[in-house]
């Protein structure tokens, strides 16, 4: 074990922060918000800070990105800091920063965005902004400087991939004993995020497959991008195409029982919901992370399903501001938040 780990303190810290998360009824009650103030004040526990609401909606924003990898540096800050795993699990941070960086030198902003959290160091340098060359040689993003910003998307794109393969590799250096279920989470995160990924751009961006399968996340050793290559060529229109599928049990109003080549195309009476599928999968993913957060105690593994938790309560009450700032109905912001947060 890594000194100063104990698995025990560290599943009973996460089991405590998980109790007072925004997850699940929690989540509907901040809803009911009737103003950004109102909310911060629930979610941070303090007054806040005297700013116009739109302000204020903003500077709450970036204090929940900054949620998750606080939280975890509260229960192992050493782990946090000096473990290659937690290293790479938390360098999402540092991607974030940088596509905002990179979204703003697309836009021609003179000025550059300050970070959502100014706690960590990034491997690149952000004072040499907007000079890409300068400001990513000899990092690990290097290779941006060669892409440039005149497709934005797919660079973002791959810096996510890039995340994901880092992490992985990561992952498979830790002794099995520490690694545990992470892994099998992380293969099934990575194969829902290509599910989604790929249905998106082939609906909103009219990509075809090869394109796209381009764009999926790969893990080395590891099939992730199988499934999602088989939805793209099912019918939007036939619910049949989808039955059989391994993630038939997402699909909304698919129906118990149908088999492969059964109910025809039933075009007009079924239609793929994208949104229902992204949402049933967040909740899968939530059970899952919660099963395996109390069933693989003594490893990195509840560390890990923490952190993912966060992640998604963290876009739950982002989700929350923005309602509240747009004055949403409460009953649709409600409805949104249990949907990112997969209460």
């Amino acid at each position: 074990m890594p000194r100063g780990f104990e698995s025990a303190y560290a599943y009973a810290r996460a089991c405590g922060s998980l109790a007072r998360s925004y997850l699940d009824d929690r989540a509907v009650a901040l809803a009911s918000s009737h103003r950004v103030g109102e909310a911060w004040k629930s979610m941070f526990g303090e007054a806040p800070p005297a700013l116009p609401e739109s302000e204020l909606a903003t500077a709450a924003e970036r204090a929940l990105r900054s949620r998750p990898y606080e939280a975890l540096e509260g229960i192992e800050p050493e782990l946090a800091r000096t473990d290659p795993f937690f290293g790479a699990l938390v360098r999402k941070r540092e991607i974030v920063y940088l596509e905002d960086l990179l979204a703003a030198a697309a836009e021609g902003r003179a000025v550059a965005p300050a970070p959502f959290d100014s706690s960590f160091d990034t491997e690149f340098d952000p004072a040499a902004y907007p000079d890409l060359a300068k400001m990513l040689r000899r990092s690990r993003y290097q290779w941006a400087i060669d892409s440039g910003l005149s497709d934005l998307p797919a660079v973002k794109n791959r810096l996510d991939r890039q995340y994901f393969a880092e992490l992985w590799a990561a992952a498979r250096e830790l002794p099995e004993v520490l690694a545990d279920a992470i892994p099998a989470l992380m293969r099934t995160e990575a194969e829902l995020e290509n599910v989604a990924w790929a249905l998106r751009l082939k609906r909103y961006y009219r990509m075809g497959a090869a394109e796209i399968e381009g764009r999926l996340v790969e893990l080395d050793g590891a099939e992730v991008r199988a499934r999602a290559l088989e939805a793209l060529a099912f019918r939007p229109d036939a619910r049949s195409d989808w039955a059989g599928w391994k993630w038939s049990r997402l699909v909304p109003g698919l129906g118990a029982g149908l088999g492969p080549g059964q109910g025809g195309a039933e075009t007009g009476e079924w239609r793929l919901s994208h949104r229902g599928l992204e949402a049933a999968a967040r909740k899968y993913r939530y059970r899952l992370l919660k099963r395996c957060l109390h069933l693989h105690m003594d490893s990195y593994t509840p560390l890990y399903a923490f952190f993912r938790l966060k992640e998604m309560e963290s876009d739950a009450m982002r989700g929350i501001v923005e309602g509240i700032k747009l004055e949403a109905p409460a009953a649709e912001i409600a409805a949104a938040a249990q949907s990112a947060g997969a209460a």
